[in-house]
């Protein structure tokens, strides 16, 4: 087991402190493997771009959490620590000034929810929100604009965010089952949509 899981030894059930599953840790070289099988039908449905592929859904329409007329929120199937969420703009776009004011509040509002829902869910000591994303795709990024949601386990030093934001020391991947049942919890956690102020008369 690597460092990261022997500190987190699996996920939080809220204030019971139960604990489900250990996600499964492989390794940068294992991760690239796995992606490398995908990519083909990536090239060839989403012009390379993974992000697009997760805004289809498809089979992993179960690791969505929310969405709204921006974006989409979803379980990272490739997590930088246990509960990792990706909020994803449903519109192929590379630099976030290309955003429409509306996109970007959308974006950020899910990033929002999610950082309350893995607060109720796993009680880390912190979350991480990061726009991050390459130049161009390069296999484990993308420059589709996308936020990643964070939870960390204590704060000390592979938590620092050249230790979180890095496939170096491998990353984590679910087993058969505990996606889906790990994205329940959260949907059940996600705060409620607020009403849109109504228009003022007069």
């Amino acid at each position: 087991m690597d460092p990261v899981s022997r500190r987190y030894g699996g996920v939080n059930e809220g204030a019971n402190r139960g604990r489900v599953s250990v996600l499964r840790w492989i390794s940068k070289s294992d991760a690239l493997v796995l992606v490398k099988a995908e990519q083909a039908e990536i090239e060839e449905r989403f012009d390379g771009c993974a992000m697009c592929a997760c805004v289809a859904g498809g089979a992993r329409g179960r690791a969505v959490l929310a969405s709204n007329a921006a974006a989409v929120a979803m379980l990272d199937r490739f997590a930088a620590r246990p509960g990792h969420v990706v909020v994803v703009l449903r519109r192929h776009v590379e630099a976030i000034a290309e955003l429409s004011w509306e996109e970007h509040a959308g974006v950020q509002r899910l990033a929002w929810e999610a950082a309350r829902a893995l607060s109720e869910v796993m009680s880390p000591v912190r979350v991480y929100v990061a726009a991050l994303g390459s130049s161009k795709a390069i296999g484990i990024s993308f420059p589709h604009h996308h936020v990643h949601v964070i939870p960390l386990a204590d704060g000390g030093e592979m938590d620092r965010p050249a230790e979180v934001l890095t496939w170096r020391h491998g990353i984590h991947v679910f087993e058969a089952g505990e996606e889906e049942a790990f994205a329940e919890r959260l949907r059940a956690a996600w705060p409620a949509p607020v009403p849109a102020p109504s228009a003022e008369v007069g």
